[in-house]
């Protein structure tokens, strides 16, 4: 499993990608959840999950390139587009099931922006502005990352064909 994960050499075929992309799905979705503790909570736990999964799916997906006998730079590429998506997609999701929460927690942040205030006067701020729209949005947007991530895994595996011969990379991956 920690190979499967970590390690960017070698080669892994669309199945063995799903599986990992899958865990990578799961444990981003548990991270989300903490957006029921509220706003601070959600938001750096979701920071946190990006940096902690960041490795794992850009190692995934430099395997699967190389399967494709393509060079694992292009698993940035890949990967930049994937959160570009969620977060064009998470933008819409606020509005759509937590449109009042959303603006009220909005009026706030530009209250702060023309006030001096301490931190922890901020943090009460946002979340007493912030904790019911993060609350209201826990359950859909850990959905969303586990979907966007299985989507994204989905469509990598469309676009990259698998070399069914040994290349630059090594050997095909058992089936």
């Amino acid at each position: 499993m920690a190979n499967l994960l970590f390690s960017p050499s070698g080669r892994i075929g669309p199945s063995a990608f799903l599986k990992g992309m899958g865990i990578v799905a799961v444990v981003s979705a548990l991270f989300h959840l903490f957006m029921f503790k509220g706003i601070v909570w959600g938001y750096g736990m979701m920071f946190l999950a990006f940096v902690l999964l960041f490795y794992p799916m850009l190692a995934l997906l430099i395997k699967r390139l190389h399967d494709s006998g393509k060079s694992g730079w292009l698993g940035l590429l890949f990967l930049i587009l994937m959160v570009v998506i969620y977060f064009i997609i998470t933008s819409f999701i606020g509005g759509m099931f937590a449109k009042d929460e959303a603006l009220v927690f909005q009026e706030a942040m530009l209250e702060l922006q023309g006030n001096v205030v301490t931190p922890e006067e901020q943090f009460a701020i946002m979340g007493e502005a912030g904790d019911p729209y993060a609350k209201k949005l826990a359950i859909p947007v850990a959905l969303l990352a586990a979907v966007s991530i299985m989507l994204g895994a989905f469509l990598v595996n469309l676009i990259l064909k698998q070399d069914a011969h040994e290349n630059q990379y090594g050997h095909p991956p058992a089936a």
